[in-house]
């Protein structure tokens, strides 16, 4: 093999440090939006019109929605549709907390008719309730990072791409539901898992960027701490359960 030239040798060094290019991560949350249609099939899609609640639809539109901007916004900058991409970016706004409010009604939707129910159901409904109502919280603390940090485009895309790994978890369980559904473990152990694995092979790939390298690592602290209550059982304790009747009287819906 050759020697590398010194000009070469820094060509390489400047490659191996230049900035994760977010700007290609449309396909991927095109292919998610993909896996997402086969996960809700069986249990939303195919009955839609009957057997869902307008909280449901509510939530599966809103958040269709957010998987397309996610998809449009990177395809904006890399075709340099800059009018495009700031006009997409102030539809954000609305779009970002129309999302966060369609997971908190739904939450509460589901959590009030689990009340009248059995104690069982009552109990399952309790755990959905914290994973409903963390998932709204990233999200909104992702977007709202994101939005914080608008004119920093590095930092900036990184948030916007934790919005997207938000919906990991409830894509892939319904998968794994859909292939088994008595399940003898906890799926959430592995869907968990997955999306923080996205984060740890994002922060591979950016391990020798100078920009930005701090928000994944970051996220992914935030992320793991609030996936632990679900899977060490605290939603099974007395103050979430009081908690959760007390969400459910609340006058949302």
């Amino acid at each position: 093999m050759a020697d590398v030239t010194p000009q070469g040798a820094a060509v390489l060094r400047s490659a191996r440090k230049r900035p994760l290019d977010l700007a290609r991560s449309g396909p991927y949350f095109a292919a998610l939006l993909i896996v997402t249609q086969i996960a809700f099939w069986p249990t939303y899609l195919s009955l839609a019109f009957s057997a869902s609640s307008a909280f449901t639809h509510f939530h599966a539109v809103t958040a269709t929605v957010w998987l397309l901007l996610l998809i449009a916004q990177p395809l904006a900058i890399r075709t340099r549709r800059l009018a495009w991409h700031r006009a997409l970016g102030q539809a954000s706004y609305v779009v970002a907390a129309v999302v966060f409010v369609s997971i908190v009604l739904l939450a509460h939707d589901r959590m009030r008719r689990a009340t009248a129910a059995t104690a069982d159901l009552f109990a399952v409904q309790t755990y959905v309730l914290y994973l409903q109502l963390s998932l709204a919280a990233l999200f909104g603390l992702s977007y709202g990072l994101g939005l914080a940090t608008r004119r920093n485009m590095a930092l900036h895309a990184r948030f916007m791409v934790c919005t997207g790994l938000t919906l990991i978890d409830p894509v892939v369980i319904r998968l794994m539901f859909w292939a088994d559904p008595t399940p003898t473990w906890n799926y959430q152990w592995f869907t968990f898992g997955l999306t923080d694995l996205a984060f740890i092979v994002l922060i591979y790939l950016e391990r020798d960027s100078r920009i930005g390298r701090r928000v994944f690592p970051a996220m992914l602290s935030v992320f793991a701490a609030s996936q632990l209550p679900a899977l060490l059982g605290f939603t099974d304790g007395p103050s979430w359960q009081s908690f959760a009747r007390w969400f459910a009287t609340l006058p949302l819906t």
